[in-house]
């Protein structure tokens, strides 16, 4: 699933370029506004660690991510086929427990439970190819650059486990992201003009926060999103 998502952005890319090259400036835009709730599945090792002395690696479990955020797109074209412009913006916040697992250099696994806090802030801006199935539905494909900056804090733990000293995290990090994203969803369109749909994003972030680790969320974000068109 992950590789036919990778596969779609090159994909959403071109499409969402051809539909800004073709979009009549001249008529009236529709107006989409939306808000999303959604979550984000990370892979059991997406935060990989190491001891800066003796090299050994960890590997952590973020587990799962909740997301909300937001977009605003404007759509020209009559008939079927529309096409434009949307921005927004998208994050997550989770403070819990990550356990980490590793081996020391003695061949001595180990397991070592912290306390950490993340989040993330995204912006991004995009070209929007939609198509109406009727009065009551569309589809529509996006894509375009992002921008994620990401904070983790450790919470002042002792990260030293008692036999080995697999883990040193160094307090408060940030990074930041420039990737690719691409989007696809669809929608029902009541008469009243609210809007109620599904939609999956995905990004290519990777976060690099020094002795804290390295964070790559490379797996589809899915979302439900709410909204109207004006």
């Amino acid at each position: 699933m992950n590789d036919l998502i990778r596969a779609l952005v090159p994909a959403a890319c071109l499409c969402s370029a051809l539909s800004v090259a073709a979009a009549p400036p001249a008529t009236e835009p529709t107006t989409y506004v939306e808000i999303w709730i959604g979550a984000q599945d990370p892979k059991s090792d997406s935060w990989k660690v190491s001891d800066p002395a003796t090299g050994d690696p960890a590997t952590g479990d973020l587990g799962t991510l909740p997301f909300g955020g937001g977009d605003g797109q404007l759509l020209w074209g009559a008939g079927v086929w529309q096409a434009g412009f949307e921005g927004g913006g998208v994050g997550t916040w989770k403070s819990d427990t990550t356990n980490f697992r590793g081996t020391s250099n003695g061949g001595t696994s180990v397991q070592v439970q912290i306390d950490s806090r993340f989040f993330t802030l995204g912006v991004f801006m995009g070209g929007v190819l939609s198509a109406n199935l009727g009065h009551n539905a569309r589809a529509y494909v996006s894509a375009g650059p992002s921008v994620t900056w990401a904070w983790l804090d450790d919470e002042n733990n002792d990260n030293q486990p008692s036999n080995s000293n697999v883990i040193v995290l160094d307090g408060s990090k940030s990074d930041t992201s420039f990737v690719a994203y691409g989007r696809a969803g669809f929608e029902f369109i009541l008469d009243t003009g609210f809007v109620f749909g599904v939609s999956v994003r995905y990004a290519d972030d990777d976060f690099d926060f020094g002795s804290g680790g390295k964070l790559q969320f490379d797996d589809p974000l899915w979302l439900l999103t709410l909204g109207a068109r004006l």
